[in-house]
């Protein structure tokens, strides 16, 4: 059974979910319930995205004296914990990964001898003037 409830939303969404449903001959409940839908979806495709690309950077820093030992200098492909592919140049391994693997998460990487970059930013300090 639907509960009844008054929500206030933009003009111009309610027409374009109107539009939407007239086109599709749904009822606007439908529309709004789809996109609500959809919105759970992605965000459940962008946090095992998320999730998967920490378990490869893990993958990457627990290897990454093996591979500074073989492949310093050059990119490598990590996919589910594994290396599967380097190549001294960025554009074709990228190519090859999209061949092989367009719908996945796969951390591509170079080589360098830290396996995470310092980074370093100066923060501006107020200065007080003379009184």
């Amino acid at each position: 059974m639907a509960e009844q409830v008054t929500i206030s939303i933009p003009q111009p969404l309610y027409q374009r979910a109107r539009e939407l449903a007239r086109s599709r001959n749904q009822s606007v409940d439908d529309v709004l319930e789809a996109g609500v839908s959809l919105v759970e979806a992605s965000t459940s495709l962008l946090e095992s995205e998320v999730e998967a690309m920490r378990r490869e950077k893990a993958a990457y820093l627990a290897m990454h004296p093996e591979l500074m030992a073989q492949y310093a200098g050059q990119y490598v492909a990590i996919y589910q914990g594994q290396l599967i592919d380097h190549d001294q140049d960025e554009t074709a391994l990228l190519h090859r990964l999209d061949g092989r693997y367009p719908d996945d998460v796969v951390l591509m990487k170079k080589v360098r001898p830290l396996p995470e970059p310092e980074l370093r930013h100066r923060s501006p300090r107020p200065v007080r003037s003379g009184s």
